[in-house]
């Protein structure tokens, strides 16, 4: 009998839940034939005196216990088991983890501060086997090496793994003991103010930034693995020291993440963390394992929230080889490289290429780095990314001849760091506060050149080290532009060596305060985008997939900005569209501009769209201030093609030139279901079937069709809810006031941050001004299934109040209660300055619905199918999530409710339909398309 098969018996024997004896009889084969444990290594039925009993087995620094039923015997597991690994580790000094099984399921428990905490738990299906080894595996680490495939990467590295739940209390803990110092203090900050450029919105947290510290260890260990190198120091590795010992730079620097290692408890997690990475035989990657890691470490909610799609490799190798025609001689960049896929992949097509053309193998790495780039305003992903892109390389990297520099950056590729004067592009890095806000300016005639920028600012850390007066950093800087060019330096260098001196002094400053230790990685990496622009810019190849983050979503100060680019570029669009548009498209129409070369190809995944919105009709045509686009083929992948995106998606390709053309009509439509998200790219072709088709257009969702589309508007934007939305309070015996009910803020688990954690507002209303509201969701086929109550400042003819306008009206109750919610909305809210009320207000969604009518048909924005019905009732408020229109007649009005909630028009307009992750969703004004008699 095979392995397999033998392996197979045994996991069906042990899901029967066969006895204690018997699971303890099956687990002890199944370590020695699947994993190769020595049965001297395995010590069974070994008696703790000090608990009076026998554990069943201890393997390594885990302690199995064998139950007939795990369910009914679970008091007695959590009686015996922390008495248990007290005592091995009293014993041995080490941390211990338990292991409890009835054979069919199985539970990993450890102590934490004394307690036994539950850390994850499986049921065992003897058709998954792989699924199950792994992840017992990833609870015992029985293997001395592993496969680095996503299965493993995941159950050993990932959120629910041993390693992840013990460094994350440790990451804890060591936060708690140096948040207060100014350099650590200082990188979480910087951090934080990075993650608000990326997202456009604060995102920051204790949790996140403990996930981003582990990835960025488990990176820079994997990166130590691939180059075979085996520095044990902590410090070593985190500063990058250990990588420029062996030639290779770029790889690993001192960043925002190593203040893990500021005392010896992170130095010794770190260790930790080397010797389980060094257990993947990283040399059989094929794929960007690291994406993996990351997407299993932060939660899909939150990665939708951020824009961010990572793309699976089959997609990300058939786009790199129909872009990259001639590797060779192409210059490939990534500006928005996440973790890195489009670089592994552009990389493996220039080496296949290069074995080809029987290029020399010892210049293969080196020729590689001088052909593939990428940079990324994310910190953690550049990190990643650097670690991916030597992934990359490792069929050729110890064959090397010299030394190796990795161009992967953190750079900001929209150039929203940088300061544009008199066509004058100069680098401004602002320093937060406390002491006080600070910036570091650096001219744009240095950043341009990445070797005499990088020696400018080595010079500018060493001066402030000793000393130097900034006379004497002039004088130094002077020599160093000398020195670079072989010749005096100009008038306009000598005025940029001024401003330097003025950053300088900034500089010295900051870190006699102890607060300096990353600037030069900031300065030198964010000056990269300038030098990778200057001229006629770098690449041949722009290629990846850049931030899809809708304009409604984005922070006051990045709309602002997007906006003023937007316009600039002419390639923004307004009117009903403005909340739809997307920074991808900016994207897009920046990275063309600044960095792709004339005649270049452009190779870009974005939203589907892309392809059909209306927010995106400016740049389907590919005629832009800074470029111009001859868009030549585009790629679909429906909501069909699933696991894919959240979202519905396409490609795009095109080519910088002198005249523009508009997006193809025709595009090659991918279909089928895959097996898992990041499939193979042979097993992809076996499952999507590839065809022409026109994607339908929607520039009629606004204009045309029927005569009642301008009838209908949006309901009232009545957000945050917890501001809005009430309960009546219960009053005692005595009864309340029916006239000023006490109401307090309704609260909902769907609230997102800072509101969710915020303290509710309790007050008298005047009854006048509680009105029911109907949201989406409250709404059925012909019929209000669940409206909700909410404080509605409104008068009965249209006048909207604010505090001060209800107390000069004399409503004290209003008064008392939008008092509180205002001052609840002025320190949280991220809007720019707009008032509570104006948000409330925005358009007028909400004065418009004043006069209130008697009869309204409404209908839900969104949903898996219609609802629609006729409202009655004319004190009811329309929520956003509502289109209404006043109806003239109980006639019409069931007329119109028909026709809304029939399939016939619904099957109509499904194409024009907006689409998420389950699929046509969005209703809007699609339906008027129809023509649809008044």
């Amino acid at each position: 009998m095979s392995r397999n098969n033998r392996t197979h018996e045994l996991l069906v024997h042990l899901a029967s839940r066969p006895g204690h004896d018997e699971v303890k009889a099956d687990f002890r084969q199944l370590l020695i034939e699947e994993f190769g444990v020595e049965l001297s290594s395995l010590d069974f039925e070994r008696r703790v005196p000090e608990v009076k009993g026998r554990l069943d087995a201890l393997i390594g620094r885990t302690v199995f216990e064998a139950k007939r039923n795990l369910d009914n015997e679970w008091d007695d597991v959590v009686r015996r088991m922390p008495d248990y690994l007290a005592d091995r580790e009293r014993e041995e000094g080490e941390r211990y983890v338990g292991i409890a099984s009835d054979g069919f399921k199985w539970v990993v428990f450890e102590r934490q501060g004394g307690a036994l905490v539950k850390v994850k738990e499986t049921t065992l299906d003897p058709d998954k086997r792989d699924g199950f080894l792994a992840w017992l595996d990833g609870a015992v680490a029985l293997r001395s090496t592993l496969t680095p495939d996503p299965v493993t990467v995941r159950i050993e590295l990932g959120q629910d793994s041993i390693a992840f739940r013990r460094a994350n209390e440790q990451l804890s803990a060591l936060w708690e003991r140096w948040k207060n110092d100014p350099a650590t203090k200082l990188k979480r900050q910087l951090w934080a103010q990075l993650l608000k450029l990326v997202y456009g919105r604060e995102v920051e947290s204790d949790a996140l930034f403990f996930q981003h510290t582990f990835l960025v260890v488990v990176a820079k260990a994997i990166a130590l693995a691939v180059l075979g190198l085996r520095d044990d120091d902590p410090k070593r590795v985190l500063s990058g020291a250990a990588f420029i010992a062996a030639g290779v730079y770029g790889a690993a620097e001192s960043d925002f993440f190593d203040w893990i290692v500021a005392d010896a408890e992170g130095e010794n997690l770190v260790r930790r963390i080397l010797t389980h990475v060094r257990r993947f035989r990283l040399q059989e990657v094929e794929t960007d394992v690291l994406k993996i890691l990351y997407e299993s470490l932060i939660d899909r909610d939150e990665r939708h929230g951020l824009g961010e799609y990572y793309t699976p490799d089959w997609l990300a190798a058939k786009i790199t080889r129909r872009a990259v025609d001639r590797p060779l001689e192409q210059r490939v960049l990534d500006p928005a490289c996440g973790s890195g896929t489009f670089l592994f992949h552009s990389i493996r097509n220039f080496l296949l290429e290069a074995d080809d053309a029987g290029l020399d193998s010892r210049r293969r790495a080196e020729e590689a780095t001088k052909h593939v780039a990428g940079m990324d305003i994310h910190p953690v992903a550049v990190i990643i990314a650097r670690v991916t892109y030597l992934l990359g390389l490792a069929p050729v990297i110890s064959a090397r001849a010299g030394a190796l520099s990795i161009p992967v950056y953190l750079g900001d590729a929209l150039q929203l760091s940088t300061a544009s004067i008199m066509g004058v592009t100069d680098l401004v890095i602002s320093v937060p506060a406390p002491p006080e806000a600070a910036q570091l300016k650096f001219p744009e005639i240095f950043c341009k050149e990445i070797g005499l920028f990088d020696n400018l600012v080595g010079q500018m850390r060493e001066g402030s080290e000793q000393g130097l007066k900034p006379n004497q950093v002039a004088s130094a800087f002077t020599r160093i532009i000398e020195q670079y060019y072989k010749r005096d330096i100009d008038a306009e260098e000598k005025s940029a060596i001024s401003e330097m001196v003025t950053t300088y002094v900034t500089f010295d400053d900051l870190r006699r305060q102890g607060r300096d230790s990353v600037w030069t990685y900031v300065a030198r990496n964010l000056s990269r985008p300038l030098a990778l622009a200057f001229g006629t810019g770098w690449a041949n190849v722009v290629i990846g997939n850049p931030p899809w983050v809708a304009f409604r979503h984005m922070s006051s100060d990045l709309q602002k900005r997007f906006r003023e680019l937007a316009k600039a570029e002419r390639v923004y669009v307004g009117g009903k569209f403005a909340t739809q548009n997307d920074l991808a498209a900016l994207f897009t129409v920046r990275a063309a501009a600044l960095y792709l070369r004339s005649g270049g190809r452009i190779a870009f995944v974005l939203p589907l769209a892309a392809l059909t919105r209306g927010q995106f009709d400016l740049l389907r045509k590919g005629a832009f201030t800074s470029a111009k686009i001859i868009w030549e083929e585009a790629w679909t992948m429906n909501d069909g093609v699933q696991p894919l995106f959240p979202v519905p998606s396409c490609v795009v390709f095109g080519r910088r030139r002198a005249t523009s053309q508009s997006m193809p009509e025709t595009v090659r439509a991918y279909e089928g279901t895959l097996p898992l998200r990041d499939a193979p790219e042979s097993v992809a072709d076996e499952h999507l079937e590839v065809r022409d088709a026109v994607p339908r257009p929607s520039e009629g969702q606004f204009a045309g069709g029927s005569a009642y589309r301008s009838s209908f508007r949006q309901g009232a934007t009545l957000v945050p809810r917890m501001l809005c939305f009430v309960e009546r309070q219960t009053a005692g015996r005595l009864g309340g006031d029916p006239t000023a009910p006490f109401v307090r803020s309704r609260r909902s688990s769907q609230e997102k941050e800072p509101w969710k954690t915020l303290s509710g507002i309790e007050h008298r209303v005047e009854a006048e001004f509680l009105h029911p509201v109907l949201l989406g969701e409250s709404i059925l086929p012909f019929r209000v299934f669940r409206p909700f109550e909410a404080v509605v400042p409104v008068t009965h003819d249209g006048v909207v109040m604010d505090a001060q306008a209800a107390a000069n009206r004399g409503f004290s109750g209003l008064h008392g209660y939008l008092s509180s919610a205002e001052a609840v909305w002025n320190a949280n809210s991220e809007s720019g300055g707009m008032t509570l009320i104006q948000r409330w207000n925005y358009h007028n969604e909400l004065s418009s619905q004043f006069p209130q009518r008697p009869l309204r048909v409404i209908y839900a924005a969104s949903g898996t199918i219609p609802a629609a019905c006729l409202l009655r009732d004319p004190s009811s408020i329309i929520e956003h999530g509502i289109y209404w229109a006043p109806a003239s007649s109980e006639g019409e009005g069931l007329f119109l409710a028909a026709i809304l909630n029939s399939e016939t028009a619904r099957s109509r307009v499904a194409d024009l339909q907006a689409r998420g992750q389950w699929g046509a969703r969005h209703f809007d004004k699609v339906v008027f398309n129809l023509p649809i008699p008044r």
